[in-house]
């Protein structure tokens, strides 16, 4: 057995433990060039990942880029409104054929012209008809696997991907009932934390700290038990809570979701479901807040949040200085734990961090830290 492979069994054995005699995570799972490669080949290029949501892509000739782990990726809405996802990389040198969001007919590499349409084929190609063997029909942008759930869009990079609808069906039972209504989008916010990805999808599900970094915000209205917690073996965990509205006194500047009301929820409802390898859920009484967490190298991430209110409401007259509100205070605590955040990073590299035991309240965290390991080195996605 070679030292990593012994490394890598120690680390398991550990964190396998039951959660009141597990420890927490070496440094190097955090802050290791040679673990973030694995993560990237092991997870991100193999599972189902949440990339927009549909109102993003609303009208044919939509578009969005963005890049995973540095593959580049086109997500368009195609004249028949179809949406679809491709390897945004040109045929010829392999140049992005896109940037940024917005409205095209068609796509042109902006190196040397090649000119494709919003279902990636190659429609046009200066000089090359002289070639040999070339054949405009036959070529197009690589499809990425595309599906699109309750208004969320998730592609994926492999070519065999684990069939969507087993991916989707823990999100589907714990928060389905969230996505009943119709939504739209009231504003999406993008942030960037100076910390590993996976640290910014723990600090997501750790109500152990919520007490005391957040006391001051969203804390004083927070209350939850073990018994909300339910935790799947694909890393996932949904936890039921007592929260208050996201607003600076707890009190929402609308009303009840029409949908939860009708479940018989209260205004003290709140929920949060993580789908791994980079979705979050969290629900409150009057907004459903989907998030993507993605890893840019492995001391950074970047967070997309959106809050989702129902279409009738974004109609009203003071809609966007209510939607305005809980914005400001998303990002107030999202700012609380920026620091937090930096500080964990920083000490994955300190000379005396040896990692610590972890607390009875850490369950969904000791889950979740197991799952990302195993994949990373080699486990299975089920």
């Amino acid at each position: 057995m070679t030292v990593v492979e012994k490394t890598a069994a120690g680390i398991i054995e550990r964190l396998r433990a039951p959660v009141r005699q597990a420890q927490h995570a070496p440094g190097f799972i955090y802050n290791s060039p040679e673990h973030f490669a694995r993560e990237k080949e092991n997870i991100f290029m193999r599972d189902w990942l949440f990339v927009a949501h549909e109102q993003e892509l609303e009208s044919s000739g939509d578009y969005l880029t963005l890049r995973v782990l540095g593959e580049p990726a086109l997500l368009t809405r195609d004249n028949e409104g179809k949406l679809n996802a491709f390897a945004n990389v040109c045929l010829h040198r392999g140049v992005e054929v896109a940037t940024g969001r917005g409205n095209l007919k068609e796509f042109m590499c902006p190196y040397h012209g090649w000119l494709y349409d919003l279902e990636g084929q190659l429609v046009g190609a200066p000089y090359m008809k002289e070639v040999e063997g070339f054949d405009l029909a036959q070529c197009r942008l690589k499809r990425l696997g595309i599906e699109n759930w309750k208004g969320n869009v998730f592609i994926t990079f492999n070519d065999d991907p684990p069939p969507f609808d087993d991916f989707i069906a823990p999100l589907v039972e714990d928060v389905g009932d969230l996505f009943a209504g119709d939504v739209r989008i009231g504003n999406r916010i993008e942030l960037e934390f100076p910390c590993n990805w996976k640290f910014a999808v723990e600090n997501l599900m750790d109500f152990y700290h919520v007490g005391v970094l957040h006391a001051g915000t969203f804390g004083q209205f927070f209350a939850w038990n073990e018994e909300g917690v339910k935790i799947n073996e694909r890393g996932g965990v949904y936890i039921k809570y007592t929260s208050a509205s996201p607003t600076p006194k707890g009190k929402t500047l609308f009303r009840m979701l029409p949908w939860l009301e009708e479940a018989g929820e209260n205004e003290r409802f709140g929920c949060m479901a993580y789908l791994a390898p980079n979705m979050h859920v969290f629900g409150r009484c009057d907004v459903v807040r989907p998030i993507q967490i993605w890893p840019q190298d492995p001391d950074t991430c970047r967070a997309v949040i959106y809050h989702l209110f129902p279409s009738a409401w974004c109609e009203e007259p003071d809609f966007a200085e209510k939607c305005k509100v809980y914005r400001e205070y998303q990002i107030q605590v999202l700012e609380e734990d920026q620091s937090m955040l930096a500080s964990l990073q920083a000490a994955m590299g300190a000379k005396e961090y040896m990692p610590g035991p972890m607390s009875h309240l850490e369950g969904p965290i000791h889950n979740t830290i197991n799952y990302h390991v195993e994949r990373a080195l080699g486990g299975s996605a089920d």
